[in-house]
């Protein structure tokens, strides 16, 4: 049983006042624990239900037993899990562009599921950091952590102004935009050094990043082709596994 204050923190690590603070996040799930554990992350404690435990005998990390409505009180998911953990934040590291062959840069992304989606299919693809604008979802916003699957172990994620960022790396790296027209992204032979732009499905990329690219490009519509309507626009996170593929193959 959890101690009155060590709930509280616990409860209160769904803020991002309070992460900050504490220099805290939190883990949920069978497999993104398993990832974190396996990481180069602190992972400070780890809580699972008894019955959790029964269904797992060789998970050896020292775990505090916690009953499911203490998880529920916890959890920030609407269907609480079994276990979770409580993980120190990395120190803050500067982007270094002799690290990273390609990137993302997402300009705007606000729905946590996408930006945590958009984390695993860059995991999946090779795709080594993103680099957000300031006003992207936060990477330790626990309904990102969980759609990341625990691709956030292994993809580096930088926090800074997108102009500035772009402006310092123009001869490292050649940009690319994601717009509704551009060129076919089919067409694009991608350099070896690379960084694909994505804004948000609300309101794209800003006009300012946009006059800085080097090169606009499209996913084209199927629908186009065979001369019938088809959506008015992708979701973020599918449209950059589209892209990630592009790039990589």
């Amino acid at each position: 049983m959890l101690s009155i204050n060590e709930l509280k923190q616990l409860r209160s690590l769904r803020q991002k006042k309070y992460r900050n603070e504490y220099q805290k996040f939190l883990v949920e799930g069978t497999k993104s624990v398993l990832e974190v554990l396996q990481s180069d992350f602190v992972v400070e404690k780890v809580y699972a239900t008894q019955q959790w435990k029964n269904k797992h005998p060789d998970f050896f990390f020292d775990t505090q037993i916690v009953s499911a409505k203490e998880c529920a009180r916890i959890s920030s998911l609407s269907t609480p899990p079994e276990v979770f953990a409580s993980v120190q934040m990395k120190p803050k590291t500067e982007f270094c562009a002799d690290n990273y062959q390609r990137i993302l840069l997402l300009d705007g992304v606000n729905y946590t599921g996408n930006f945590g989606t958009i984390l695993r299919t860059a995991d999946w693809f090779g795709v080594e950091a993103l680099v957000c604008s300031e006003d992207t979802v936060e990477l330790f916003n626990p309904k990102a952590i969980q759609a990341s699957m625990g691709s956030f172990t292994r993809v580096s994620v930088f926090y800074q102004d997108l102009k500035t960022f772009i402006d310092e790396n123009k001869d490292n790296y050649t940009f690319f935009g994601t717009f509704m027209k551009g060129k076919s992204v089919r067409d694009i032979s991608f350099p070896k050094k690379s960084a694909i732009v994505l804004g948000s499905e609300s309101h794209g990329i800003s006009d300012e990043i946009t006059r800085m690219v080097n090169e606009t490009i499209s996913i084209e519509m199927a629908g186009d082709a065979i001369g019938r309507k088809s959506a008015e626009s992708l979701n973020v996170s599918l449209a950059a596994a589209i892209v990630c593929y592009e790039m990589v193959k």
